[in-house]
């Protein structure tokens, strides 16, 4: 319920178009701006050719719609369901014979997912005891507990996610992790599970109002993510005078409250979840 609560207001704005986000009073120190780099789509990230593990996850999270446990933990965290439904595989979904990635996580018995412990409310650190807590991660430890293996989470650097992937220091990538066409052609990803889009973040009474007010200001970012690589296939991105790298959202956002950066581009799901809680 005390997760209910905090996040009601982000739900009742992600219920609304995003437009009718950006033109709200609800938030009076920080805005969003109409235009946003774009809508994107969340999946979990494995490593290429593990496809048998995948395919389990995704009969595992496919049950938990089925029998109702997702839409609980979205709606513990969102106040409704917000699971996507029926969506197609990014990659193609054979598993090669050889292919012994759920057997690797059954004989070792854990399962560990790489997480930013500063995305909220997807994967994050509760500042009142330290624990990683979030959407993600529940949905994660639904499924090892049906899987009958540990969970395990592992923070991460996020601009070395594909790094600790491949180094096998995790078995997957499950913190609102955004599909593009990069990803897909050098992992194996799950279905969509949840809808986002990249969002510009101002303070109250900024001249900027579109994205080519950018232009000459100084736009800050997570360093690896999906919104810095939105943000470089923007033709906007040659105006911008400069771009500042974060090593997370949170500082990115603490440096938009301080004035060190004009713009924050972040996730919707992210950025909604800020100005919820920093209004509080």
């Amino acid at each position: 319920m005390e997760k209910f609560l905090s996040l009601m207001l982000a739900l009742l704005m992600c219920a609304i178009p995003l437009c009718a986000c950006s033109s709200s009073d609800n938030f009076t120190e920080f805005t969003i701006i109409e235009e946003n780099f774009g809508d994107e789509l969340y999946a979990i990230g494995f490593r290429k050719g593990d496809v048998a593990l995948m395919l389990k996850v995704q009969e595992t999270l496919d049950a938990m719609v089925a029998d109702g446990k997702a839409a609980e933990i979205s709606t513990e965290w969102f106040g409704s369901d917000k699971l996507l439904k029926d969506q197609a595989f990014p990659n193609d979904t054979t598993a090669a014979a050889d292919d012994t990635s759920l057997q690797y996580i059954l004989d070792k018995g854990t399962f560990i997912v790489g997480l930013d412990p500063a995305f909220p409310p997807m994967g994050y650190t509760d500042e009142s005891n330290g624990d990683l807590v979030g959407f993600d991660i529940d949905l994660a430890r639904e499924v090892c507990a049906r899987l009958g293996v540990e969970l395990k989470l592992q923070a991460i650097d996020w601009s070395a996610k594909e790094m600790e992937l491949a180094g096998k220091n995790i078995d997957c990538i499950w913190n609102g992790f955004s599909i593009n066409d990069e990803r897909v052609a050098v992992l194996t990803l799950s279905k969509p599970y949840l809808a986002n889009a990249q969002i510009v973040m101002v303070p109250e009474g900024s001249t900027i109002k579109t994205k080519a007010d950018l232009a000459g200001k100084t736009v800050g970012l997570q360093g690896g993510s999906s919104a810095y690589e939105a943000v470089m296939a923007d033709a906007v991105s040659a105006q911008i005078g400069k771009i500042e790298e974060y090593a997370d959202n949170l500082s990115a956002f603490m440096d938009l409250k301080a004035g060190r950066i004009d713009a924050f581009v972040v996730d919707r799901v992210v950025g909604e979840y800020m100005l919820t809680t920093d209004a509080e």
